[in-house]
């Protein structure tokens, strides 16, 4: 299988392709990259490429936030849970671009940095991608970003979001669909009350009392946060999505979502 990997990941990979010619083989098959800094030619590489991974990695998070909402419309909650989580995943990988932190992979090894002069080719906490995406973001942000300033049943918001996946995902013996978790019970309830385009405006209008209740933050978070990245993208580059990915980001959400969110989230784009 054939595929393509993101820019700054095959500017990295080049990077560390020795003599050898092949990719982090002379770097001890990535292990040896730690501490290596990150010098001018890399800087100018990475600056040229940058936007491109921003753009893809914030449709990623949004069309996965789309599905999501789309699964809650149609009462799949194991897929809901586990799409608002990608969203959210996809986000931070989008945020931290916006503030030139790279994520790329050598192997085993995960590998961090700033596109910056001084700075060094680091591991984060963890070498998974989504352990060392929320671990690197939670390290570097969590004084300044909203969804930190408060714990999720004694953890951190994105973490919690992980759990919640992987409960549904891996460590749960069933998909329980059409039933659901107790997550879900007071959102569904809602809803059924009020209106799925009711809700979602309340979610965001009383943000600091939804993202952190257990009965709500699993759609409060990723709706909230969608919102804060497509903020952050169209504050950081001038090309957006195109003209394909638009419509269809729009043709999922229109029945659910108020047009005014849609049009925030489509970076202001005409509907």
């Amino acid at each position: 299988m054939t595929f393509n990997t993101t820019r700054c990941q095959e500017i990295f990979r080049n990077r560390f392709t020795g003599p050898s010619g092949t990719p982090f083989a002379d770097f001890k098959s990535g292990k040896a990259i730690k501490g290596i800094y990150v010098d001018d030619s890399d800087i100018s590489l990475y600056r040229i490429v940058k936007n491109e991974d921003i753009i893809s990695f914030y449709y990623k998070a949004l069309l996965s936030f789309a599905e999501g909402l789309d699964s809650v419309s149609r009462k799949n909650y194991t897929w809901a849970t586990i799409k608002l989580y990608y969203s959210v995943y996809f986000g931070l990988r989008t945020s931290l671009l916006c503030r030139n932190i790279v994520l790329v992979r050598a192997a085993k090894h995960l590998y961090k940095f700033k596109i910056a002069l001084g700075e060094q080719y680091d591991k984060p906490k963890e070498m998974t991608d989504h352990g060392g995406t929320i671990h690197t973001y939670v390290d570097l942000f969590q004084r300044t970003d909203f969804f930190c300033s408060n714990p999720l049943e004694n953890q951190n918001a994105y973490f919690w979001l992980k759990d919640c996946r992987e409960i549904v995902n891996y460590k749960d013996g069933v998909f329980h669909d059409p039933e659901t978790t107790s997550i879900w019970n007071n959102i569904i309830a809602n809803i059924n009350q009020n209106g799925i385009n009711k809700v979602l405006s309340l979610l965001i209008d009383e943000k600091e009392r939804y993202c952190f209740s257990p009965e709500y933050a699993i759609l409060a978070i990723p709706l909230n946060r969608i919102l804060t990245v497509a903020q952050e993208v169209k504050n950081e580059i001038s090309e957006g999505l195109n003209d394909s990915q638009r419509n269809w980001i729009a043709s999922i959400l229109r029945n659910n979502l108020d047009p005014e969110y849609i049009s925030k989230l489509l970076l202001n784009s005409d509907l």
